[in-house]
């Protein structure tokens, strides 16, 4: 509304009183209403006339606003969905976590297992040479101080013994 229409307007004064019908409460009858004064005047409020141009921006600005509002609710919907999206992808994501940990321990576990195994391995190998090389220590000297001419045969035996180490 401009600054000039309000001159315009009439409102409590008008220059012709007769277009002016006083005010009767929807449902109640003159004669039952004691606020009722038949002289009494109450102006009728007119609708400003609108262009019709004005009209079509009002429309437009409707139309806009409504765009707007179907706009701003789909993009809640779209945020709603691809929270929704974000957090099952970080579930799977953690359940990944866990057993990714789970899988790790085990093969720790594993690899310790097959560690210490090894271990006994080498250790238990490394006394077998031993024995080994006492055991020639002893078949050598058995040949030495042998009387018996049989046991020179076994000098040749020697290469199966090289064979083990």
């Amino acid at each position: 509304m401009q600054p000039g229409e309000i001159t315009d307007l009439p409102y409590l004064f008008h220059s012709n009183p007769t277009q002016f019908t006083p005010w009767v409460h929807p449902g109640s009858t003159t004669t039952n209403n004691p606020l009722y004064e038949p002289n009494m005047i109450v102006p009728q409020v007119q609708q400003p006339s609108l262009s019709n141009n004005s009209t079509s921006d009002e429309a437009d600005d409707q139309l806009i606003n409504e765009r707007k509002r179907r706009r701003m609710l789909s993009n809640r919907e779209s945020a709603r969905r691809s929270r929704m999206r974000k957090q099952r992808h970080l579930d799977v994501l953690w359940s990944q976590v866990v057993w990714l940990r789970d899988e790790n321990h085990r093969l720790m576990e594993k690899m310790n297992q097959v560690s210490e195994s090894h271990d006994r391995v080498v250790q238990e190998h490394a006394q077998l040479k031993e024995v080994n090389l006492e055991l020639r220590r002893v078949i050598s000297d058995m040949k030495l101080n042998s009387p018996f001419f049989g046991l020179a045969e076994l000098e040749d035996d020697d290469d199966i013994y090289n064979d083990l180490e």
